[in-house]
């Protein structure tokens, strides 16, 4: 790296320090050290350590999961965007996503960006099912079902193998289908 970081290249390096080391990395000296600059390049972009990881937390939020949400819906419909997420999350490593959910266990202001986030993927999928047809009480808890299997593959990193776009496609299939809503809706 040069010796003229952007604030967004010591988030991107805060990313990675998350993915390789855990939050305890999170150091400012260490950080330095590591990309061998001067201190005073941490803190032209930053106060302190807290503004960096508040920066942190602020682009996982805008840059990865408002990011995709927007990508996401630029496909032609509904369960297209819940195919192609189903295959991202079951296909792409989740390093990063494991990585701050272990940290707001140790942080509340973490654990508020975290339920944040959580309460925007929620919302977006429930909105996609609904608009499949999907009525709002079975919507709702397919999305959050959803938002957890992904939550869940982040932490299990080793139960990726042999994942096909096909199970994708069948998973997409039983989230999206109202008729199955209708079945589970009966008395």
């Amino acid at each position: 790296m040069s010796n003229r970081l952007t604030k967004q290249d010591w988030v991107a390096h805060g990313f990675e320090v998350l993915k390789t080391e855990g939050h305890g990395g999170l150091k400012a000296d260490r950080m330095v050290k590591a990309l061998k600059v001067s201190r005073g390049s941490f803190y032209w972009h930053f106060k302190d350590i807290d503004d960096f990881e508040t920066c942190i937390l602020e682009a996982w939020r805008t840059d990865i999961t408002e990011a995709v949400i927007a990508e996401l819906k630029t496909l032609p419909d509904g369960t297209e965007q819940i195919r192609e997420l189903i295959q991202r999350v079951l296909t792409i490593p989740q390093g990063l996503e494991a990585a701050i959910r272990l940290w707001s266990g140790q942080s509340e202001k973490v654990a508020r960006a975290v339920a944040e986030v959580d309460r925007l993927r929620i919302d977006y999928l429930t909105n996609v099912l609904e608009g499949l047809g999907l009525p709002p009480g079975v919507a709702r808890p397919r999305a959050a079902i959803l938002a957890w299997a992904y939550i869940g593959r982040s932490l299990s990193p080793a139960f990726a193998d042999g994942v096909t776009e096909h199970a994708a496609r069948d998973l997409s299939f039983a989230l999206t289908t109202p008729e199955i809503a209708r079945k589970d809706s009966a008395p």
